[in-house]
């Protein structure tokens, strides 16, 4: 009885484990599963690793063009881009010099639709997506950032003073992580892919890696008072 039982709760534990790995395709749950998994979404890495699609513990690129460069593996963007303007825009005047600062520039390695998304290692990878159209995931592709969200800017230097429809940095966020929109932004300050997006699926609300809902467009109201 004793044998049969240590069984069945052996049994258990693995398909709780199983349905844990599992649980990381849902948002807020982890990398593991999620669409920024290049196993799942991708051509596999030869040892079905996950993290290594992006970093890498030993060897990292050293790039001259890039101020945040976490432990890189993966092929950086070398594209020049077209920035977002519109006259309803007023962040334009307070831009970071490059457009890519931070983490921006590591998510345009994948989004650019120049490198390709398996590439990683030093492997030259084949699976270049260079849509920029509904359902794809070129953002910015060509070089193109007209047509999105801008980044780049200084965020703190118009919320509330250039702009009154933007609410201040010192705004509380109604995420278990984050405190303000200030730990939002690249150094405090400058508005980056990853001040609405957490790429590692931890902290995220939806499939896009929201750091906030999309109902009732209560994500795009973390920052904007409208």
């Amino acid at each position: 009885m004793k044998r049969y039982m240590i069984i069945f709760l052996c049994v258990a534990a693995l398909a709780f484990t199983a349905t844990q790995v599992l649980a990381g395709a849902a948002p807020g749950t982890g990398i593991v599963g999620s669409k920024h998994d290049m196993n799942v979404v991708s051509n596999p890495d030869s040892q079905n690793r996950v993290c290594a699609f992006c970093h890498t513990p030993h060897h990292a690129l050293d790039d001259a063009s890039a101020d945040y460069l976490p432990l890189w593996s993966h092929e950086l963007t070398s594209l020049t881009y077209t920035d977002y303007s519109s006259i309803t825009f007023d962040g334009a005047g307070f831009p970071a010099g490059d457009t890519l600062t931070g983490p921006s520039r590591l998510c345009m390695s994948c989004h650019d639709g120049a490198v390709a998304v398996d590439q990683h290692y030093g492997g030259i990878g084949t699976d270049v997506r260079s849509g920029d159209s509904w359902g794809e995931i070129g953002v910015g592709a060509g070089g193109d950032l007209s047509n999105d969200h801008p980044i780049g800017f200084d965020y703190t230097a118009i919320a509330g003073v250039v702009d009154d429809e933007i609410r201040l940095a010192t705004t509380p966020v109604a995420n278990p992580s984050v405190n303000t929109i200030t730990e939002l932004l690249w150094d405090d300050q400058w508005m980056t892919c990853a001040s609405c997006h957490d790429v590692h699926n931890t902290d995220a609300n939806e499939d896009y890696f929201l750091y906030g809902p999309q109902a009732n467009s209560d994500f795009c109201l973390i920052c904007h008072d409208k």
